[in-house]
């Protein structure tokens, strides 16, 4: 059995809390581990989608987590942050509850891909794309005016396996709120959410190992300097720009799935402005092997329609809004397990005066 003690023996001279008394962390370890593998807000070279992750061990997580263990004691004290007011109510078009986070969020216990038509062969998303950024109308937060762009998300990129073969798996969410300025300084607000699975059969095993499981917490909440909380500047109009920083010129070396996971990685930090949004999708139009699935709910509730690429081990999936022409979600779904091991839910955009 892997235990703190015999992680330390392993670590030896290299353990940065060998010689400190390390008090018991303020986060459990596996949402510290959660944090620390979520991707960094921004990308300044071009939100190329790089890979997620699909699966970590939990016995090399240990290891991980004794290290942050050891910074969290080293760094204890460092962090002040001051209030500024309430967080904005969050332009998405959805329901939402007076904290931002829609009522309607339906994440598990068990979550499952997002309920798309089976359909005898794929359907060319093209000529629906096309259709749908020349048809591109207003969101909520295209006239909002203030200091701050503020994005709010819901996501994971990664399932955590207890066991070899990936037997009892446990996703932990994270509701994830980011304003910043023109410059990119701004702040960052993390909440851990309630763990889900990804089947049934992890379920009923941590249900009989629920002492394992991390309780949610306060949101962890950082003040981040210039260029580190979001892009230091606005996003392009131009389709030629969009294009390289969607990295369309790499298609025939990563395949289009790179292409959805930089549009997923741009609208988690941007709130794009309807003429960005039209071009797109005219974008995701002209990709090879982009597949159309017709309407769709997803897991806020919202009606959407989604299109996808599929590779012979995932499925990424996009669920868009048909009104704004604006992401609704993003999915990447593990086959022939139909095991979801990231997603993303677009849960609201703002431009305000006010932190959160």
């Amino acid at each position: 059995m892997v235990d703190e003690t015999s992680i330390r023996t392993l670590l030896g001279p290299a353990d940065p809390a060998r010689d400190a008394a390390v008090p018991p962390p303020r986060t459990p370890a596996a949402e510290l581990i959660a944090i620390a593998e979520a991707p960094a807000p921004v990308d300044p070279a071009g939100y190329r989608g790089a890979a997620r992750p699909a699966r970590r061990r939990l016995a090399v997580a240990a290891v991980t987590a004794v290290i942050a263990a050891g910074a969290v004691a080293a760094t204890a004290g460092i962090h002040s942050v001051t209030r500024d007011g309430p967080a904005p109510p969050g332009r998405a078009g959805g329901s939402a509850t007076p904290s931002g986070t829609p009522a309607e969020l339906r994440l598990g216990p068990v979550v499952r891909p997002v309920a798309m038509r089976a359909g005898t062969s794929p359907v060319d998303a093209g000529d629906r794309l096309r259709a749908l950024a020349g048809a591109v109308g207003p969101a909520p937060y295209d006239g909002a005016t203030g200091r701050y762009t503020y994005v709010h998300t819901v996501d994971w990129n990664a399932v955590f396996d207890d066991a070899p073969g990936g037997t009892a798996q446990v996703i932990f969410p994270q509701d994830k709120r980011l304003w910043y300025t023109a410059d990119g300084s701004g702040r960052q607000a993390v909440r851990p959410l309630p763990p889900v699975y990804p089947n049934e059969q992890s379920r009923r095993y941590w249900q009989q190992h629920a002492t394992a499981l991390p309780a949610t917490s306060e949101p962890r909440v950082d003040d981040l300097p210039a260029d580190r909380a979001g892009p230091s500047e606005p996003l392009t109009t131009d389709p030629a720009e969009l294009a390289a920083r969607l990295g369309v010129g790499e298609v025939d070396r990563y395949g289009p799935e790179r292409v959805l996971s930089a549009v997923r990685d741009l609208y988690s930090v941007f709130a794009p402005p309807p003429a960005s949004r039209a071009h797109i999708l005219r974008i995701l139009a002209d990709l090879p092997g982009v597949s159309w699935h017709g309407s769709v709910t997803d897991r806020a509730g919202r009606a959407g329609v989604a299109i996808s690429v599929d590779t012979g081990a995932t499925r990424q999936v996009l669920i868009l809004d048909e009104g704004t022409g604006g992401l609704l979600a993003w999915d990447e779904v593990e086959r022939p397990t139909d095991t979801v091991a990231g997603a993303t839910l677009y849960l609201g955009y703002d431009r305000t005066d006010r932190l959160g």
